[in-house]
């Protein structure tokens, strides 16, 4: 055991950083996406959404979901962040799903006046083990209908 906080906050960061690889690929794995960026504390993971087929001004465009962590405590505790891009019908479930797994809703709003379908995106958060956060995640997104034929 480090003799200060200061020592044991160096030696954490160091296995950490030694450790964060395999972290953030079971963090894309969790979630069903991919590794888009991982530094030495951080995670980066996209996850698209080809189903909801989205189109924008006339234009094909991909929806994908995002999410990172990042800023680990002494106790591995990161700051989890997630952005998914939804149906209209598929919000409610998934706000519920992200709630029963302790996650914070942030925001819910839409990005673009032409979209169609019309996709709403909800933005998450929380303070803890990232693993466990993408298990939550994961869970939410077996809500998710991703059929867009009917929108």
């Amino acid at each position: 055991m480090p003799k200060n906080k200061n020592t044991a906050v160096a030696a954490y960061v160091a296995g950490e950083i030694a450790n964060n690889a395999s972290v953030c690929r079971q963090f894309a794995r969790i979630l069903g996406g991919e590794t888009v960026d991982s530094g030495e504390n951080s995670c980066a993971v996209v996850r698209p959404r080809p189903e909801l087929s989205p189109v924008i001004l006339g234009r094909p465009y991909e929806a994908a979901a995002m999410f990172e962590y990042r800023s680990p405590d002494i106790d591995g505790n990161t700051l989890n962040t997630g952005d998914v891009p939804l149906l209209q019908r598929e919000v409610n479930p998934f706000i519920d799903a992200l709630r029963d797994g302790g996650i914070l809703v942030s925001a819910i709003h839409t990005h673009w006046l032409s979209d169609r379908p019309r996709l709403v995106y909800v933005h998450f958060e929380s303070v803890g083990d990232p693993l466990g956060f993408a298990e939550a995640v994961a869970n939410a997104f077996s809500s998710l209908t991703g059929r867009a034929d009917d929108e």
